[in-house]
């Protein structure tokens, strides 16, 4: 007869695919984790050459960081007219075209796009939507040191067909 301590128990290979699954799962994440912080980085680091390219005037101040100069909404969409290539360039083929109208109190800027879409905007948005919203408040700041009432800045992100994606507005 033989004693039950002889028999081998095989034990499911379920558990080793699963867990070998979840190390590559965890693996990706931590690797696209690490993307997206470094992305903030350099958008953080990159935030006052942006603001340099959107409002006329602004210099280095003492201290080496951008200071913030008055700027009317014509003003800022003129300066935004003008470095639309070279925002185009740095967009690194994201962005297409990219036309900047103003009123009064009001900057709209206006991105086309053909590899955008709502994922896309959405997961830019997440990864970097304070850096971003940074870069607004300084153009708004700008708008009321040069005594804009109620400044406001749109910004749409439309596709090549120029259906808007995503509208941004901000306001002082």
């Amino acid at each position: 007869m033989n004693s039950r301590k002889s028999k081998k128990v095989r034990k499911g290979r379920g558990g080793k695919i699963f867990a070998i699954l979840l190390f590559i799962v965890i693996f990706f994440a931590l690797i696209i984790f690490g993307v997206v912080m470094i992305g903030r980085q350099v958008i953080s680091s990159q935030t006052d050459n942006i603001v340099a390219q959107l409002l006329p005037n602004s210099g280095n101040g003492t201290d080496g960081v951008s200071q913030i100069m008055t700027a009317t909404p014509s003003a800022i969409a003129t300066k935004l007219n003008e470095n639309a290539d070279v925002i185009k360039s740095q967009s690194q083929g994201m962005i297409s075209s990219a036309k900047a109208t103003s009123t009064d109190s009001k900057v709209t800027y206006t991105l086309e796009s053909s590899k955008l879409n709502k994922a896309t905007v959405g997961a830019l948005l997440l990864a970097s939507g304070d850096q971003v919203e940074e870069v607004a408040d300084k153009v708004l700041d700008s708008m009321k040191k040069a005594g804009v009432a109620q400044p406001k800045l749109q910004v749409d992100l439309t596709d090549d067909n120029g259906n808007v994606i995503k509208t941004l507005n901000y306001s002082a």
